[in-house]
């Protein structure tokens, strides 16, 4: 596997890794450009671990995460083959560092709470990756291609549920919706419910308005919660000269 490092149409570097076709005949020796680029990317891996972008309520944040979260909703903004446009890198680069803050906020306010994560469903977590991935040289892969290593994975896994458990006690459960308005929205917009044999009655729409209803609600409740976080948090982000620390790799 040949890793190089390439600057971004984000505007920042991103890891980008392919197969040579010497390696696919199972030949293990690298070129010297080939040995050059994976010096390179390991320098940027651990380069990018060590620099923060953020501090927390004085836990960092570091470029790599924020590399990760940008390469994971990058393609919700940029279509393949489309032109860099800096509002959108900015777009990326914004709302990247804003789910890694309401993350880390959220993995503090479920430890302040006491909650904690059972070993085993770190390692449920773990074994469903290792069964996706079928094979170990493929985890294996997966690991190197990621830049972490096994404890820093099961460290992700176990902040990932960490997640789940306070969202589901902060956000979920304290979520409801009044049982009459999926009939006041019905009778208002009755015409544009239409199914295959035509106008929908209320009984074949009324899951869709409640699905609706549902995410508008829950995603009022999260922003009135991270609205409480970020008040009584202090964060402080240090992302611009954290890029030019990154862009002076080479």
């Amino acid at each position: 596997m040949m890793c190089f490092i390439m600057l971004s149409a984000l505007g920042l570097t991103l890891v980008s890794c392919s197969r040579d076709k010497a390696s696919d005949k199972g030949t293990q020796k690298l070129s010297p450009e080939q040995v050059r680029d994976m010096k390179a990317y390991q320098k940027s891996v651990e380069e990018a671990k060590k620099t923060i972008v953020a501090t927390i309520n004085g836990i960092p944040v570091l470029m790599s995460d924020l590399i990760n979260e940008m390469n994971t909703i990058g393609p919700q903004y940029r279509k393949p083959g489309q032109e860099r446009d800096p509002k959108v890198d900015e777009k990326v680069k914004k709302d990247a560092m804003d789910r890694l803050i309401y993350r880390e906020l959220a993995v503090q306010e479920a430890k302040r709470q006491g909650m904690g994560v059972p070993p085993a469903a770190v390692a449920d977590e773990l074994k469903k990756i290792r069964a996706d991935l079928k094979s170990e040289d493929g985890y294996k892969g997966f690991l190197t291609k990621s830049g972490i290593t096994e404890d820093e994975l099961k460290r992700q896994l176990e902040r990932g549920i960490l997640i789940d458990m306070i969202t589901e006690k902060e956000i979920f459960t304290k979520v409801a919706m009044d049982p009459g308005e999926a009939e006041k929205i019905y009778a208002k917009k009755k015409k544009s419910f239409k199914g295959p044999s035509g106008q929908m009655s209320f009984e074949e729409a009324r899951p869709l308005i409640e699905k609706e209803l549902m995410t508008a609600a829950v995603q009022k409740r999260e922003d009135e919660w991270v609205k409480e976080l970020k008040k009584a948090a202090k964060i402080e982000i240090t992302l611009g000269e954290s890029e030019k620390k990154i862009h002076s790799i080479k």
